[in-house]
């Protein structure tokens, strides 16, 4: 009936729905929505994941403790160590924004490693009703309208950038300092910030990983143990995620082969997972991602093996490699095309199109993305299954940032994430720290099991003389849904029709309770089936409005024959502020203002 009432189309999309189509609550089950006709709608599957990882439905239990343990003693610097995929952006916001509602602080200063992270962070932010502005020039910062602003550490760093922060936080103002670690990149970003923040009433640093110290560029606002390694104040690990169900586990599949070099004419050979000097393991992975030579290729075909095999349960699995070099990514995109028949996406740090090329790869259904380092952390992709580490980086933040990008888990999927790396030992060693947190926490989750079956066990080890000897075949009674009960001639007329209609019976229970009702249940279900599209955050709605202006001031150009510069400094002239210091409301009035004079020309 869903299938019917939205005329066989994605109900957000539109696009003709498949037999893999998904029905959908309208109101979360999590939130109390029903199991009905009434309460639902038929995506396309890509929608209805999107939907399900666009908001994050209620705080996480570690978020709810990482919260707890700051407000319980509120210092200054706060550092959080969680998982890739647990949710820091979430927490981290979150906590800002309670943080204005008790009024101990009036402004936050998101800083994110990249330019696409800052339009990220104020999207999210959006979603649970905040406005950040996502600063792209020095006329946002301060600009009304907006709680607070996100900029990267590479503004931080320069002069203005940190000046402009330092004056902001005059007002109370919390920090949130998205992967710390980027402020030791270079000495320059760790002394813009230490400056722009010191005022800051709360600083809130986020992190993957914990890392060691570097003596060269210091990170600011961190504390260190006696080994140089940094102190978190909350952390939440990967094997704790996986068995809480926020993640995905992840398989680390390592290949041999040999390797063979020359050095200062000497030719050497050496087996990747043998004893091998450090000195010489640049040497023997070169060799090996050498894409004319016949490991990589070879790994290459193994992987996509993998995911020709996952593909036939999760359409819509990608995979990824992580290419070392620009030339490298060019050349194993070139290999997978031979592969697959079709072009990889390929993501390069030079190319002024990489954002758009991820985008869409992420709401594709193409199978290989190639990147060098750009989708190391950051990027959300919770589709990429199967993953490449052709890579000569062996540092463990690297490693886990990697790993980070396949342990997003979607909405009714369970499978393993794999990824293919090389036998080095350094390397392995990063995946057998990974895979030893996993079956620590695995090991206390499933003591903890034991524990409430011992402790609710009834029959306190009395002897039981029952022998279980032979049993019917089981015969449907009845089915029982939300405190209805649906008999079996129901479901099998149910089934019946659902069939003569092209709908996969799975649904013949739902749709036995909706029959009853027939033929009003579908006229009722496209009443409700569609919901209104969520506001767009603000920073997003000002970037549309200004273009809308821009074309209304266009067409008034056009009909007075003026340049369009001439119309503007008319505006201004009647004391209409420029578009680029123009509040959301201040825009809005001007269009209307336009609108109005087009309207009366036309008149």
């Amino acid at each position: 009936m869903l299938f019917l009432a939205a005329d066989g189309r994605c109900t957000h999309c539109g696009i003709e729905l498949q037999p893999s189509w998904h029905g959908d609550h309208i109101t979360p089950y999590s939130a109390g929505g029903a199991t009905d006709i009434i309460n639902g709608q038929a995506l396309c599957p890509t929608c209805n994941l999107k939907k399900g990882r666009s908001v994050v439905n209620g705080a996480r239990g570690w978020q709810n403790q990482a919260h707890e343990k700051f407000f319980a003693n509120p210092t200054k610097d706060y550092l959080v160590s969680a998982t890739p995929g647990a949710g820091k952006t979430y927490f981290a916001l979150n906590l800002a924004k309670r943080l204005m509602q008790e009024r101990t602080t009036e402004r936050i200063i998101v800083v994110v490693p990249t330019d696409a992270l800052r339009l990220q962070w104020a999207d999210a932010a959006g979603s649970i009703g905040l406005h950040l502005m996502p600063v792209t020039d020095p006329e946002d910062y301060g600009k009304p309208g907006y709680q607070g602003y996100v900029v990267t550490y590479a503004q931080v760093a320069r002069g203005i950038g940190s000046e402009k922060l330092r004056y902001l936080t005059r007002r109370p103002t919390v920090a949130l300092l998205d992967e710390i670690h980027h402020a030791g990149q270079n000495k320059s970003w760790g002394e813009g910030l230490t400056h722009a923040l010191e005022h800051a009433v709360h600083r809130i640093a986020l992190t993957g990983t914990p890392w060691r110290k570097d003596g060269a560029s210091p990170i600011p606002f961190v504390r260190y143990d006696r080994d140089g390694k940094v102190e978190v104040d909350y952390a939440y690990e990967y094997g704790t995620a996986v068995a809480d169900g926020v993640c995905r586990r992840i398989e680390f599949h390592a290949y041999d082969g040999e390797a063979k070099w020359t050095d200062c004419g000497k030719i050497s050979t050496a087996a990747l997972g043998g004893e091998l000097a450090d000195d010489d393991v640049p040497a023997a992975l070169d060799a090996v991602l050498e894409p004319n030579h016949k490991w990589i290729p070879a790994l290459l075909a193994q992987a996509n093996t993998a995911l020709d095999e996952l593909r036939t349960e999760v359409q819509d699995a990608g995979g990824l490699v992580v290419a070392h070099e620009k030339w490298h990514a060019r050349a194993y995109a070139n290999l997978l095309r031979q592969l697959t028949g079709e072009p990889p996406t390929v993501v390069l740090s030079d190319d002024p199109e990489a954002k758009e090329n991820i985008d869409r790869f992420r709401g594709g259904r193409s199978k290989w993305l190639v990147a060098v380092r750009m989708v190391s952390e950051g990027v959300d992709i919770p589709r990429l299954a199967v993953g490449v580490y052709a890579t000569k980086i062996r540092t463990p933040l690297f490693f886990r940032q990697v790993v980070g990008r396949f342990v997003r888990i979607r909405k009714d999927e369970e499978f393993n994430a794999r990824l293919f790396i090389p036998a080095i030992p350094s390397i392995m060693q990063h995946g057998r720290a990974i895979e030893e947190e996993l079956r620590h926490q695995l090991e206390i989750e499933s003591d903890r099991v034991e524990r409430v079956r011992e402790s609710s066990d009834s029959r306190g080890g009395m002897l039981d003389l029952r022998i279980p000897l032979d049993a019917t075949e089981a015969v449907f009674d009845r089915a029982i849904v939300d405190g209805d009960e649906v008999t079996p001639a129901e479901v099998a007329k149910a089934a019946a029709w659902l069939r003569a209609n092209g709908i996969p019976s799975t649904y013949a229970v739902n749709a036995a309770r909706g029959l009853r009702s027939a033929p009003t249940a579908v006229a009722v279900a496209e009443k409700h089936m569609t919901t209104p599209a969520p506001a767009p955050p603000r920073h997003r709605a000002e970037r549309m409005l200004r273009g809308e202006i821009d074309t209304l001031v266009g067409k008034l150009a056009y009909r007075r024959g003026m340049p369009k510069k001439d119309v503007n400094l008319q505006l201004i002239r009647e004391g209409w502020p420029s578009r680029s210091k123009a509040t959301v409301e201040q825009l809005r009035r001007q269009k209307s203002h336009l609108m109005q004079i087009l309207g009366r020309s036309e008149g």
